[in-house]
């Protein structure tokens, strides 16, 4: 009998499962999937706590992308899906509270009069951003830096006060470090068509990117009713148990031999690995991986506050804010949920999410988690008012949570896969840190490893 091992439990590794099994049969190909957690769908974490539903990993994921939703569906969870509450998100810079200028796209303007009438920057910011309506058509053939990119049209200050807020946000990583081509290779292109991002971001706005942050912004983000924790649960349940191992730790592997922590050794035909590149590392001793272990990692925090409705002073219409990186504060971005996401909030009530975790920043889940929320809020008072103490809050930590794509990371990704073709044919990579880190990504990589796997049992019978 066939044999095919999935390593990694979270939705990645649950997502290949998923596919696995509904592509073989089983008197056929003995798939098993082994977790080292003592439980699956690893960064996925729904707490539901006093009418409160608080989300301790992810809270949502981008309708736009199709896996995401083609999943929901598939596992008949589409009758929960919520759409996000819209409204103005701000930059906090210098004291204030800022709107995102209307018609930004990932913090790039498209509409001249509200950049003019925006106070984030200065005058003479606006005439440098401005001038990228005159540029020469620019043309690298090397990948480069999102800050270079950015800096070279638009000039320091804007990137620094509003688009690398947001593009520094999604990663958690230095903007200056992060390859474009692998984050928003869109941006680019259409710089490359259009000669101006902002005029062809205007005329002819791919359907990849969407405005964001600004109060005309469609519902661009889903979750569901009862978490997201709802998705990695329904992949389970769709699953046969006794080929789910959690608290089964994989401590190597030896060519095509998985080996287990207990010392069990499996001979497979296939195997997927869900997992972040660290993972891998740490799993196989091949020249082919070589390439990924310059690839960093950024850990991150969130901390969720609730507190009574009038125990907070009056917050400003939207759905939260982004921190400029022009000040010395702990947080990075706050959320106020109950306006982004009125339904995991109960009447009366108010929860804020505030999260902390920058690129090269050490000693963050060392701090206690009454020193994480502290800090919380104590930008939280310089920044909004806030006053008083919390009814309860929740902390997450995630170690080494985000892999930065870093400048180049296309190339040595592909370099990686090639080179594993050859060497291990029959190892497949997937996870955040390839390909996306978006709940989509993670999904459609699970899909296509399983895919693989299948496809080449097929190729040796």
């Amino acid at each position: 009998m066939k044999k095919i091992v999935i390593i990694g439990g979270g939705l990645t590794g649950l997502t290949a499962a998923y596919h696995v099994n509904k592509q073989v049969k089983e008197e056929a190909v003995d798939w098993q999937l082994f977790e080292a957690d003592d439980h699956f769908g690893g960064k996925f974490n729904t707490v539901h706590r006093d009418g409160f539903i608080i989300e301790k990993g992810p809270d949502s994921f981008l309708a736009r992308k199709p896996a995401g939703m083609a999943l929901v569906e598939e596992l008949g969870l589409s009758d929960q899906l919520i759409t996000n509450a819209t409204g103005k998100s701000y930059i906090y810079h210098e004291g204030a509270l800022h709107p995102i200028p209307e018609g930004s796209v990932m913090g790039i303007p498209t509409d001249i009069r509200a950049l003019l009438e925006s106070d984030l920057l200065t005058s003479d910011g606006k005439i440098r951003a401005l001038e990228e309506l005159m540029l020469e058509a620019s043309v690298t053939e090397e990948d480069q830096s999102i800050g270079d990119f950015f800096e070279f049209r638009f000039g320091k200050e804007m990137v620094v006060r509003l688009i690398e807020p947001l593009l520094a946000g999604i990663y958690a990583g230095n903007i200056y470090e992060m390859s474009l081509r692998a984050t928003f290779p869109q941006f680019e292109k259409t710089a490359k068509e259009h000669r101006s991002l902002m005029y062809g971001l205007k005329r002819h706005r791919p359907e990849t990117i969407s405005t964001t942050g600004t109060a005309k912004t469609m519902g661009a983000f889903r979750t569901l009713a009862g978490g997201l924790s709802t998705l990695t649960d329904a992949l389970v349940a769709t699953l046969p148990k006794e080929r789910l191992h959690a608290s089964t730790k994989v401590k190597a592997i030896e060519n095509t031999t998985v080996v287990l922590d207990n010392g069990e050794r499996i001979v497979a035909d296939a195997i997927v690995i869900a997992a972040t590149h660290d993972v891998v590392l740490s799993l196989l001793d091949a020249p082919a991986i070589k390439p990924l272990l310059a690839q960093p990692m950024t850990s991150l925090a969130t901390i969720s506050l609730a507190f009574d409705k009038e125990a907070v002073p009056e917050i400003p219409e939207g759905t939260g804010f982004l921190v400029a990186r022009t000040g010395e504060y702990n947080i990075t971005a706050c959320t106020w949920v109950h306006e982004k996401w009125p339904h995991m909030v109960p009447a009366g009530k108010i929860l804020l999410r505030g999260f902390l975790g920058k690129a090269g920043q050490v000693g963050l889940l060392e701090q206690s988690d009454e020193e994480m929320a502290k800090k919380v809020q104590a930008d939280l008072k310089e920044m909004i008012g806030l006053q008083g103490d919390p009814l309860f809050y929740e902390v997450s930590r995630m170690k080494e949570a985000m892999p930065q794509y870093t400048v180049g990371h296309q190339e040595r990704l592909e370099l990686v896969e090639k080179d594993l073709e050859q060497s291990h044919p029959t190892i497949f990579l997937a996870g955040m840190s390839y390909r996306g880190v978006g709940i989509p990504d993670c999904i459609q990589a699970g899909k296509d490893a399983a895919l693989g796997a299948c496809k080449l049992l097929e190729q040796v019978r």
